[in-house]
């Protein structure tokens, strides 16, 4: 194990990644991520359902990530009353440094 390893991701990660501001936050943008990769925009229900944080919590993240303009909310075509949430291509470009940097 490499110490110095972890030490050189979380400072591109914090470099790369200033968006990210609570563990909460990292566990939804990479949720959102996967379900984007998959052409599978989540919505506000299947994220509860992953638990990754309380409701309540999860709707204030979900806020703070919309007004950042980190994620973007959408309303889904067939049902006008469901949102769903995905990448915006500016924190997609990010993460893809964030990778390349990585060496995934």
């Amino acid at each position: 194990m490499s110490f110095e390893k972890l030490r050189a991701a979380s400072a591109n990660r914090r470099t790369l990644l200033p968006f990210i501001r609570s563990l909460p936050d990292h566990d939804i943008l990479v949720a959102i991520g996967a379900a984007d990769e998959d052409c599978a925009p989540l919505g506000f229900k299947q994220l509860v359902l992953l638990e990754l944080a309380p409701p309540t919590t999860l709707q204030r993240r979900l806020n703070v990530l919309v007004g950042n303009r980190t994620i973007r909310r959408s309303t889904l075509r067939d049902d006008g009353r469901r949102v769903s949430y995905s990448l915006t291509p500016k924190t997609m470009a990010a993460f893809r440094k964030y990778f390349l940097k990585l060496r995934f």
